[in-house]
């Protein structure tokens, strides 16, 4: 091409053959994750985006819109999702083969959130030329994958994976107005400033787009860095003490390795400084036994603590009921005289991973699949989030693994926490990207809460994080070691998002659709033929 500019763009888009589209768009979702942590190049964005919405609208029909929409999401999902394989092969009968297949197939299901924002936006402007309906094209594609995300994060136990917002994960500053929108809130006015941003590159209303872009990040960053403070206030008396073993998957499970790994946490543990009140905190399932049931273990885990201290860990619960034993992924908090002072079961469990849900289960159980996803026997549902109120310690909400992910169900409404706690496995996901993105949820969980958030993971990271969802401390990747350190005060004043929730998002993406109505109107789209 030899300006770059909207309509040679579009021209040479047009003059490929359909496989190369469906090639192209691929290549685009695959580039696309690489906006998301570790790595985050967000320049991919404005390309791959926009890209995405001129190839679904050129299409001669809403389903060659579908199909090319898909092929952008598996490339994205794919890339994006690929260290879920590992949680796969890690188990040592489980063949090398079976992660990537397990991947494809979850790709293959969140593709069609993409596949579907194509087909209704091609469906909707089927009559309308892009060059004279470009602004209702982009207002009507903002739109539709703002809310294919809050779909994909609530549908069949919901996925909210690597939303358009966490592309700005590598700067405290610019995650900060998630406090009024959230994190869907802030994805869709990404999404705005990635087109405008595009418009600008090819020389469309450059004038108007450019300045647009340039406003919307410093206001982005001037009430970011307004909002966050110079220090930090610390609750007195309490000390944090996260411990992070780094015993890896393959070692964690066996039956011979139950007793040294606890012994491993106990030894982290253990000090005779009595100056605070320590909350020990352990990973999820750090303890294998159904200590519950053992009050003799207890009471030798219990020799850590002082007269004061609380021994939080987790653990696989068992509880017999007359007609069934049932398994939960469970957190359980310990005194000195190895009493249980609470006891929270994991609610919201990963599908496949963590149980097989009941309406294919007839069908994988003949198969014997069922056994290379849940060992056999799958966890149980806990009753629901809710706060732990422990005698000498501040009121926590407990999550566990990917409780964390979901936003606006985090707490308790009726019984809100004084701090969060993440505790999480982490070790099925290897030296991959899945780490780096699970933290950066957690940071994002605690802006929109403004509260302050405690992460302990098995093999990292482990880390305390503050209101703002800044990291105080953390201990990294496959290391091990201990995060000491005092808890971080909630805020004064709840943050606005989370009395709202959801209500900011869903009012911008209603204006935007109002708006795009009557300008359609305006423009009399039906005498405009394509």
């Amino acid at each position: 091409m030899s300006k770059l500019n909207l309509e040679n763009i579009i021209q040479y888009l047009g003059k490929l053959t359909f496989r190369n589209k469906i090639l192209l768009m691929i290549l685009l979702g695959a580039l696309s994750a690489l906006s998301f942590a570790p790595f985050y190049i967000f320049p991919f964005l404005i390309v791959c985006y926009p890209l995405f919405m001129l190839m679904s609208i050129i299409s001669d029909q809403p389903k060659y819109a579908f199909y090319k929409g898909f092929a952008f999401g598996f490339g994205h999902f794919f890339a994006g999702l690929y260290w879920i394989g590992n949680s796969v092969i890690v188990e040592a009968d489980i063949p090398n083969w079976v992660g990537p297949i397990m991947v494809t197939f979850i790709a293959i299901y969140l593709s069609l959130f993409p596949g579907l924002v194509a087909y209704v936006l091609k469906y909707i402007h089927r009559n309308h030329t892009v060059s004279k309906n470009l602004l209702n094209i982009s207002i009507s594609f903002i739109v539709l994958w703002s809310f294919s995300e809050w779909l994909r994060g609530m549908l069949f136990t919901g996925f909210p994976w690597n939303l358009m917002g966490y592309i700005w994960g590598f700067s405290d500053i610019m995650l900060q107005s998630t406090a009024i929108w959230g994190i869907y809130g802030l994805g869709l006015i990404t999404l705005i400033l990635s087109i405008l941003a595009f418009f600008a590159l090819v020389n469309r209303w450059r004038i108007i787009s450019a300045p647009v872009v340039i406003l919307g990040i410093i206001g982005l960053y001037s009430f970011g860095s307004s909002r966050l403070p110079e220090t930090i206030e610390y609750v007195e008396q309490v000390n944090l003490k996260v411990v992070q073993a780094n015993i890896q998957q393959k070692d964690k499970w066996p039956y011979e390795n139950w007793s040294k790994n606890l012994i491993t946490h106990m030894d982290m543990s253990d000090d005779n400084k009595a100056e605070n009140k320590d909350i020990i905190i352990w990973p999820e399932t750090a303890v294998i036994y159904s200590i519950s049931e053992e009050p003799l273990r207890r009471d030798v885990m219990s020799s850590i603590l002082n007269e004061e201290d609380i021994l939080l860990t987790g653990f696989p619960r068992r509880q017999r009921d007359p007609d069934q034993t049932r398994i939960f992924n469970s957190l359980i908090a310990i005194n000195k005289e190895g009493n249980i002072e609470g006891i929270y079961d994991k609610s919201h469990l990963v599908p496949f991973g963590e149980y097989i849900p009941s309406f294919i289960t007839n069908i994988m159980i003949p198969l014997g699949l069922d056994k290379m996803f849940t060992g056999g026997q799958g966890f149980s549902h806990g009753e629901g989030i809710k706060t732990l109120n422990i005698d000498g310690m501040p009121s926590v909400g407990v999550l566990i693994c990917y409780e964390i992910i979901f936003p606006g169900q985090v707490t308790d409404p009726e019984n809100r926490p004084d701090w969060l706690l993440n505790i999480t496995n982490d070790a099925w996901y290897g030296e991959s990207t899945g780490p780096y993105q699970h933290v950066l949820q957690t940071r994002v969980r605690a802006i929109e809460e403004g509260l302050p958030l405690v992460r302990s993971a098995s093999t990292g990271i482990s880390a305390i994080i503050d209101p703002y969802g800044r990291i105080v401390d953390q201990i990294g990747l496959n290391k091990r070691g201990v995060v000491e350190g005092a808890l971080p005060q909630k805020l004064l004043e709840r943050t606005l998002y989370s009395f709202l929730k959801e209500w900011i998002f869903t009012c911008i993406g209603v204006t935007l659709i109002i708006a795009n109505i009557v300008l359609l109107r305006r423009r009399h789209p039906q005498k405009d033929k394509a």
